[in-house]
């Protein structure tokens, strides 16, 4: 019995912390406000900016196109002083002429309950209110045309560009004749030549420079790329990325419309939704990515030899 109740109470501990982690990934994503009410919320996005901290962004319902509120970080609340499970978020947007809090609120399946309480500030008379209603989840992933805020780089969550157009990734590739790609060992280490020209150091364990040969004959990878500043390299075939995976590929797959740039902590993240696609120390590392991304539609990101890896490349399906 003793055993039994040791192993109910770790039961409902790991249930508890798993409920409490699942809590704010309730909220991430897009949401529709199909009722067009008098609160006048369209859509609401909702992304994830590290632990229980996220940005809400609210699009007006305006013509002829939505308007942008803005994005505002939001406060979170959970269930009781003691519990880690977040029940509802709060942002508050200020127009200009009103201040408009925004309550959410677990509301079900595919659902989310939203409260807004507006005080209008314009001395036009009208009263404030308190009005409440109901979100739908949606693919809808912004406005593609319309500009995000005057800022210089595209990084808003949900897809599409400012002003229209995606940042110009800034490439730079060596080419390499795929024909002459081989592993070669160097004292107690492995390297993937091209000629004399280095390709890959991938370490003391054989196995992962004959992976990365593998890859490299699979794809016919003939250059290889760097976008920017970012740190990391990835891999071509003449102009165009990879498609079709090889077996046993160790990918993230993720939707390259809503992914996006998301300060976390004090490094930049390439995010979407709950997935972490890429890290940088820099935001401009990450714009630069993000335009990558964006320009070739990329939908996977692939490793050898994770978690850290000697070899990183992109897939377009």
């Amino acid at each position: 019995m003793a055993k039994n109740g040791l192993f109910a109470a770790s039961l409902a501990a790991f249930c508890l912390s798993v409920t409490a982690r699942a809590g704010v990934m309730d909220f991430y994503g897009n949401w529709e406000n199909a009722s067009r009410d008098a609160s006048g919320i369209s859509h609401v996005q909702i992304s994830p900016t590290g632990g229980n901290h996220v940005n809400v962004r609210i699009y007006g319902d305006c013509h002829p196109i939505e308007c942008n509120w803005g994005m505002v970080k939001a406060q979170s609340y959970t269930a009781g002083p003691q519990s880690g499970e977040v029940t509802s978020l709060s942002a508050s947007f200020n127009s200009g002429f009103a201040r408009k809090q925004i309550i959410v609120r677990e509301g079900g399946p595919g659902q989310l309950q939203f409260e807004v309480l507006t005080v209008f500030v314009d001395g036009s008379g009208r009263h404030d209110f308190d009005m409440t209603g109901r979100l739908k989840h949606t693919t809808w992933a912004g406005p593609i045309g319309q500009s995000w805020e005057n800022k210089p780089l595209g990084t808003g969550w949900g897809g599409g560009a400012r002003s229209g157009a995606s940042q110009k990734p800034d490439e730079t590739c060596a080419t390499f004749d795929p024909g002459t790609v081989q592993a070669v060992q160097a004292g107690t280490f492995w390297k993937i030549m091209a000629g004399k020209q280095r390709l890959v150091e991938a370490g003391a364990d054989e196995n992962n420079a004959r992976r990365v040969l593998a890859t490299i004959r699979h794809y016919g990878f003939d250059r290889k790329c760097r976008v920017g500043a970012a740190p990391t390299a990835y891999w071509k075939r003449g102009a165009a990325m990879a498609d079709i995976p090889m077996g046993g590929a160790d990918c993230i797959a993720f939707n390259p419309t809503t992914a996006h740039a998301s300060q976390i902590g004090h490094r930049w993240k390439i995010v979407d939704g709950v997935k972490w696609i890429a890290d940088f120390g820099d935001k401009n590392q990450a714009d630069s990515v993000l335009a990558l991304i964006r320009t070739y539609h990329l939908d996977d990101e692939c490793f050898v030899a994770r978690p850290n890896p000697v070899m990183v490349y992109w897939l377009a399906h």
